[in-house]
């Protein structure tokens, strides 16, 4: 249990830490980083709870893999998950004194998805091993990881710039679902299909995981610059 638990938090702790040292302006209180992650934990069990409650359709009752993969990334996983996340974010840390300029917007959001990632991730690593810890360590956690600077980028917008909260907090969950939901799409389909036919989509969500660090980069330097570091 031991090597489970570490298999699957330490990509989560390797990021906390990362996102951490990038705060170079003035550091944000351990407490309340710790607030954010735990609110990204009780995102992951709300997300459970309203998928249990939901009763979500089975994909296998799609005519097309191509339709019930977009309706499994979409539906059962980008919506819900990003909306659970939003929430916590908001009220945990909208308020706070400490959320006092532009990074802290990023920084929180990426405790709340890494929150999110960590229990996620735990869950399925129980289920299926070590093999899937090294996957998820390579691919899910960074992805949920670079989600939250796109939802953490607009959420400091909001913040900073109340003319136009309303449009910021809409985009704060707009993009992270757009691009969780498409790079989900693609892992899903590539599953359904055989393997001479999932090579292309392979290929596709490698260049989707480049896109996602190349533009997070350039939010976190826009968000830095915006706090005068």
């Amino acid at each position: 249990m031991n090597t489970v638990l570490i298999a699957s938090l330490a990509p989560v702790v390797i990021l906390l830490i990362y996102v951490y040292k990038k705060d170079s302006n003035q550091k944000e209180p351990v407490k309340m980083l710790l607030k954010a992650l735990l609110g990204g934990v009780l995102a992951a069990l709300l997300d459970i709870i309203l998928l249990t409650a939901l009763s979500f359709t089975e994909i296998t009752q799609f005519s097309s893999a191509f339709s019930g993969a977009l309706y499994e990334a979409f539906c059962q996983a980008a919506l819900p998950e990003e909306a659970c996340k939003l929430f916590f974010l908001y009220i945990f840390i909208w308020k706070s004194q400490y959320f006092d300029e532009y990074f802290d917007g990023l920084e929180y959001a990426a405790c709340v998805g890494l929150g999110f990632a960590g229990l996620e991730n735990i869950m399925y690593v129980i289920q299926g091993g070590m093999g899937v810890a090294i996957g998820r360590a390579i691919f899910a956690v960074p992805a949920h990881f670079f989600f939250a600077i796109f939802m953490g980028y607009f959420f400091a917008l909001a913040k900073f710039r109340p003319w136009k909260k309303g449009s910021y907090l809409v985009l704060a969950y707009i993009v992270p679902v757009i691009l969780h939901g498409l790079y989900d799409f693609i892992l899903m389909y590539k599953n359904i299909l055989d393997e001479a036919r999932a090579v292309p989509t392979t290929i596709l969500s490698i260049i989707f995981f480049v896109f996602f660090i190349f533009v997070a980069k350039q939010a976190t330097k826009s968000l830095n610059n915006m706090s005068g570091k």
